[in-house]
């Protein structure tokens, strides 16, 4: 814009006079104005849209953006002797983890300790919704507001279904899947999208003859690969009964898991902490798994995308013994024993 303002006016000026600062004002708008139109065009396709405009792409295809889920489990509470009166363990007692990085979690029904016992169980979750709410058993130790009369407490059992609100990657892989298998009322896509019509059902997978000719075997799973309950496969079964095709017929299933181990080493970005990476690689990892669908394959490939993408390491290496793999048309892979070595 200088050469040309000096070309066609035949003269020079001043870095600092006031036809200069008036050129590097309008430099900046025009590049801010090209940057937002670069932008927008962005948004114009599925395929490159992100946030609120490609939840709008996934709205017109009938499809919503998964929303964060907190981890559900329970928890334990103790007395070294037992005592002659109840033990009140209202609702909302929270209890934190021993680990680096804490995470709090707290019961969800009001409970008691009854007399002359030494232990009772407790329904809990996560205080934050995420994949860090899925903790190890026998990490919740650390009491935050526990009734001074139970002498300690722990989770004797892992807590489980916890997920991140789903990413544009995950949301756009599923967008452009609506597009490439067309429900057409008799073919797999119709009753996977009869299940996830479902609210709590998150994933579905169809076997057809499994059971001889004339049969379709429906498979599915809730939020982060969580079990779905006696209930909701019913009022799965009650819509394939209603929609499904003539002399068709139609069992719904939970499906079942397929664990895979990871054993990787990585090496960490400067100014992040071994339980920092620890944790986000572990997060990523279960994401991967969750967008698998049921009966799907697993490439290695992609699951080291998964773990660039947390921007905490440099490079990644897996161990020998893993590879890429198919679930069962029945399964979906849940996360197996985790080996993270971070330098």
């Amino acid at each position: 814009m200088k050469d040309k303002y000096i070309l066609e006016s035949g003269s020079e000026f001043d870095e600092v006079s006031d036809i200069a600062i008036r050129l590097k004002v309008l430099a900046g708008e025009i590049y801010s104005m090209q940057t937002s139109l670069e932008w927008l065009k962005r948004q114009l396709f599925p395929s490159s849209a992100s946030g609120e405009y490609l939840d709008r792409f996934a709205e017109q295809r009938g499809l919503e953006r998964r929303a964060a889920v907190k981890a559900a489990g329970t928890l334990t509470f103790r007395v070294n002797e037992t005592r002659s009166t109840a033990v009140t363990i209202p609702r909302g007692t929270v209890i934190s983890t021993d680990t680096e990085v804490p995470v709090r979690v707290y019961t969800t029904e009001n409970s008691e300790l009854p007399a002359n016992t030494y232990s009772v169980t407790v329904a809990a979750e996560a205080e934050q919704a995420g994949y860090r709410g899925n903790i190890n058993a026998g990490t919740a130790t650390i009491p935050v507001s526990m009734p001074s009369e139970i002498d300690s407490v722990t989770n004797q059992s892992p807590f489980r279904g916890g997920s991140d609100e789903e990413s544009d990657t995950t949301l756009r892989e599923r967008i452009r899947d609506s597009y490439i298998g067309r429900p057409n009322g008799m073919n797999a896509a119709y009753y996977i999208a009869l299940a996830l019509s479902v609210p709590g059902i998150a994933k579905a997978g169809v076997i057809s003859k499994q059971r001889g000719a004339g049969t379709v075997n429906v498979y599915v799973s809730g939020t982060a690969n969580s079990t779905v309950s006696n209930e909701k496969l019913a009022e799965v079964q009650s819509i394939m009964n209603r929609e499904r095709e003539l002399n068709v017929d139609v069992l719904v299933a939970g499906a079942t898991a397929r664990e895979y181990d990871l054993d990787v080493a990585v090496t960490a970005k400067a100014g992040y902490e071994t339980a920092e990476v620890t944790s986000m690689i572990n997060a990523a990892f279960e994401a991967y798994l969750d967008s698998i669908p049921i009966g799907g394959r697993l490439y290695l490939s992609t699951l080291g995308k998964y773990l660039l993408d947390t921007g905490c390491i440099e490079t990644y290496e897996f161990d020998m013994s893993m590879a890429n793999t198919t679930a069962a048309g029945s399964k979906y892979f849940a996360p197996g024993d985790v080996n993270i070595e971070v330098s």
